[in-house]
């Protein structure tokens, strides 16, 4: 059967970035303008609601459970279902599976989601129509009626939705079809979306109400302490020029993000990060005075109120998770609400705490409102969650296949805390006697340094933990968990040379622990033990400079995640084997969470969300959903894996 490759250009009262795609389509101004379509390589026709019937050989195969290809096809999926499968027009409705996401596709390649920009990267011919971003701006967003469109504009509107096809389908080619339990997880995930996420409505619109007051008191703070400077605590240009030049190069380090020799210095201002300035003891008054402004303000955390009211469709969030979302690995992202970094401070009864705010009227503070964030997430049925221990811990040694990794895995088998270890070498005390900010160094050493990350790695990553490290003692650190770890460095190693070999040897496997590389066509592939492929485009062999400025060998790519400058060509990314590790360790962990979704749904539950390492179902089925994920993938031989969960009327840690 041919395969169908469609556009929508479309029309709203309805914001899409704020209210989200389902918001938009199933509202009733929603329409259509324009549909362009071709099957298999056949020149891109266009069809105009309303200028002549909907073309029936799209209906017929539509009817006969043909493909539909699209970039982004949720989008299309719902404007189908939603505005064209209606009583007025009377079409079949097609199935889910029956859509296959070109966006999707390309994400699983390690390239951006966005069509213009994973064309770009891709080097392709056919690249999308830059007027498109004004047509958009000037009659989908303002849901202008076809008609009142001037002639030249709807020309360019039907040329645009027609370049859009031949740009997609052209980007098809370039990329490997997905595998059948690919397109499985897909569908699955769309299932999920659909079914959406169940939250307290009447506590959401009482905690708008107070996170606007807050933001407004904080703004208004902000704007007294830095005598104008500054209007509001959510500016970030004028918020650097301000607080910068108030701060010693000490205090600057805290924020920085990129090296000190960087061409372009940034700052982060995150949470950690303003919790370790604000611990100087000399820091500036005003600047002190400021950042707990910022503070005051709640941040990210308190507008997620708001964008749960704006997209809940009769108390449910629908279209949180996408597949593949995560960069290079393949790991889900959330969209819209960004459901996958909820605080996980929660308070101690949550359910009274919310009855106190919704039937007595009482008023919370920003810190309040920020622990309860979780607990929106409630369903009168309850909810069940369970994730796993540690997984990306266990899943890095495993993956190095030796005995070096299986020393460090026998550690998790016989329910060792790693992180007491850590303190124990480190800090030169009995593990019966490490305190907990010794623990906590040592969980900071786990997660900055199994990727091989530095000094510069180790002393971010305590910042995230409140904890401030000097150089030396950084540098300690990571000597002891290196010695105590080899199977780090050895697996680091082992996959630069197996890529680096595959380069060489175009068409042969290049084995590295439990992973292997192939070259060919211009792509270097990573199988991983699930069988799936990580990829990497364009890759070269280049003469690269280490920090320690050392020349070496080293593999470089298309970085899919990176921006390039106007007119420059995308950006590339020196390799080395921490980020292969990271890739590898990551998707795997992916991999293990996609089988145990598919076999999580099988067994009939009812899955809302899930994630990072954790699954969310509705209903109270605690023993049943753990005894689903405990159960290991049949190609994970010798990963221990555990986890706990709970459950409740509200989503809870």
């Amino acid at each position: 059967m041919s395969d169908l490759s469609i556009d929508f250009e479309t029309h709203s009262e309805v914001d899409l970035k704020k209210e989200g795609g389902y918001r938009y389509a199933s509202d009733p101004s929603t329409g259509v303008y324009t549909m362009s379509w071709a099957f298999d390589d056949e020149p891109v026709q266009c069809w105009v609601y309303g200028g002549s019937p909907f073309p029936k050989r799209v209906e017929d195969h539509i009817e006969a459970g043909g493909i539909i290809n699209a970039w982004n096809a949720q989008f299309e999926r719902l404007i189908f279902e939603y505005v064209l499968c209606n009583d007025i027009f009377m079409l079949p409705v097609p199935t889910i599976e029956q859509f296959h996401c070109t966006a999707a596709r390309a994400r699983a390649h390690g390239l951006p989601g966005k069509l213009a920009d994973a064309a770009k990267a891709l080097n392709a011919a056919i690249r999308k129509m830059p007027e498109g971003t004004r047509l958009i701006r000037e009659y989908c967003a303002k849901n202008v009626p076809w008609l009142a469109i001037p002639q030249a504009d709807r020309d360019l509107m039907e040329q645009y939705c027609n370049i859009d096809v031949d740009t997609e389908r052209g980007l098809g080619k370039m990329l490997r079809p997905l595998s059948d339990k690919e397109w499985r997880e897909f569908h699955l995930t769309e299932r999920i979306n659909d079914r959406g996420v169940p939250v307290d409505v009447p506590f959401v619109d009482k905690a708008v109400g107070m996170a606007d007051a807050i933001r407004d008191a904080s703004d208004r703070l902000a704007l007294v302490v830095t005598q104008g400077a500054v209007k509001t605590t959510r500016e970030r240009k004028t918020r650097d020029e301000w607080v910068l030049p108030r701060l010693s190069e000490d205090e600057k380090d805290i924020l920085r993000s990129t090296p000190e020799d960087a061409a372009v210095h940034k700052f982060s201002f995150e949470q950690s990060r303003r919790d370790a300035l604000l611990s100087r003891p000399d820091l500036d008054n005003r600047v002190r005075s400021y950042l707990n402004a910022v503070d005051a303000g709640g941040g990210a955390t308190l507008r997620k109120y708001a964008g749960i009211q704006s997209r809940q469709i009769e108390g449910r969030v629908h279209g949180a998770l996408m597949f593949n979302g995560a960069g290079q690995t393949g790991r889900f992202s959330s969209t819209g609400l960004q459901l996958h970094n909820l605080s996980r401070e929660t308070v101690a009864a949550p359910e009274e705490a919310i009855r106190r705010v919704v039937e007595d009227g009482e008023v919370l503070d920003h810190d309040s409102l920020k622990k309860l964030i979780r607990s929106t997430i409630s369903s009168p049925g309850g909810l069940t969650w369970f994730d796993w221990s540690n997984i990306e811990g266990r899943v890095a040694p495993w993956l190095e296949g030796s005995e070096l990794g299986k020393a460090k895995l026998q550690m998790y088998i016989d329910r060792i805390d790693p992180y007491l270890v850590n303190a124990h070498k480190t800090f030169r005390v009995p593990m019966s006697e490490v305190t907990p900010e010794q623990r906590a160094a040592g969980k900071v050493q786990e997660l900055a340094l199994q990727f091989l990350g530095g000094v510069g790695a180790l002393r971010v990553m305590a910042l995230n933990y409140g904890i401030t490290l000097d150089e030396d003692t950084a540098l300690h650190m990571r000597n002891v968990w290196r010695t105590s770890n080899p199977w780090a460095k050895a697996l680091g190693d082992a996959l630069t040379r197996a890529a680096i070999r595959a380069m060489q040897r175009p068409e042969q496997w290049q084995t590295a622990g439990r992973l292997r590389f192939i070259s060919s066509r211009g792509w270097l592939w990573m199988q991983l033990p699930s069988g799936r492929f990580l990829a990497y485009h364009r890759p070269r062999i280049e003469t690269v400079l280490t920090p320690w400025e050392e020349e070496i060998s080293a593999v470089t790519c298309v970085w899919g995640a990176g921006k390039p400058e106007a007119g420059a060509p995308w950006p590339r990314r020196q390799m080395h084997g921490g980020i292969w590790i990271e890739n590898a360790t990551q998707a795997t962990a992916a991999d293990i969470l996609r089988e145990a979704v598919v076999r999580v749904d099988d067994s009939g539950l009812d899955i809302v969300l899930h994630v990072h390492d954790e699954i969310l179902v509705e209903g109270l089925h605690k023993d049943k959903l753990a005894s689903v994920m405990l159960v290991p993938p049949t190609w994970s031989t010798g990963l221990p894996i555990e986890g706990a969960g709970g459950s409740g009327v509200r989503y809870g840690k």
